[in-house]
């Protein structure tokens, strides 16, 4: 996944930001000839994810370093403790310093609240999804599986995910009828292969649903009573479908939510409410 054409573009973005211009503090005050080993540390307990990024990122950048991995991604480590070690031009360390902590900070944020996520939530399987941060869905997405958690899907491609504007966008006198027309016409024009999940938001939209036997059924914003009945129906009616939990999944509901029986929940803060943590470069010089 990190060797996706659209990473490399994020770092060549990365470095344009900083670089553009060049770094004149290196260029005024520190000697081409000058050497530095540079540890790459964590500054709080964290899940590390995003290291070999900086193979990629000095590589981008066109110049020679010797990276020492001591820590691999989906590791925890504890405050202290050294992720890598960088050893090349003093100058040019100094000069990616932000690019490489930007990049791990928030990668291994986005794998340290999954991993949260992950060891609460039992048997339910958790999910994430498209509210990633614009154009960096792979390194998120990366970071989430990092984690211990699962991606749901990548782009509007993957599967159809009949949701309600698009059912609510067909004719009909109830949900459940519009629900009805609306996979009529996705079943008669979809590849074959294609998964189809399907939004319901209550009891009658979920046995119209069911009667199309898709992959899966998004259980939108239910009450935990409504939840237990349509999970319990569901797999008395068509126990091969897969159920999905959505909306206002939170860390202290998870246990709660397991016990009801679905295959998932799907949760938008495992990247939206993921805070970077602290990261840090110690760099030491030597001349060669």
């Amino acid at each position: 996944m990190l060797r996706s054409p659209l990473v490399k573009s994020l770092i060549r973005i990365a470095l344009e930001e900083d670089l553009a211009l060049g770094d004149i503090t290196v260029d005024l005050c520190i000697p081409e000839d000058l050497h530095g080993v540079a540890k790459i540390v964590a500054r709080q307990s964290l899940v590390v994810c995003g290291l070999e990024l900086i193979p990629l990122i000095c590589a981008e950048r066109g110049i020679a370093v010797d990276v020492t991995f001591r820590k691999q991604d989906g590791e925890r480590v504890e405050d202290q403790e050294v992720l890598a070690e960088l050893s090349g031009p003093s100058g040019e360390l100094l000069s990616l310093e932000r690019t490489i902590l930007n990049f791990l900070q928030r990668m291994s944020g986005v794998a340290t609240q999954a991993r949260e996520y992950h060891e609460r939530a039992g048997s339910l399987t958790i999910l994430d999804t498209r509210k990633t941060l614009p154009g960096w869905r792979v390194l998120d997405k990366y970071a989430v599986a990092v984690g211990g958690c699962r991606n749901h899907r990548f782009g509007l491609g993957d599967m159809v995910l009949l949701k309600n504007n698009h059912i609510d966008a067909f004719p009909g006198a109830t949900r459940a009828e519009r629900l009805r027309a609306a996979m009529t016409q996705v079943n008669a024009n979809k590849p074959l292969y294609l998964p189809v999940e399907i939004e319901v938001r209550d009891q009658e939209e979920l046995e119209a649903a069911l009667e199309f036997q898709p992959t899966a059924v998004l259980l939108d914003n239910m009450s935990p009573a409504d939840l237990k009945k349509a999970i319990e129906f569901t797999r008395q009616r068509a126990p091969r479908v897969l159920l999905e939990i959505s909306g206002g999944v939170r860390l202290d509901r998870l246990e709660a939510l397991a016990k009801l029986g679905a295959d998932s929940a799907s949760v938008g803060a495992l990247t939206t409410d993921a805070p970077n943590v602290d990261i840090s470069m110690r760099l030491k010089y030597s001349e060669v």
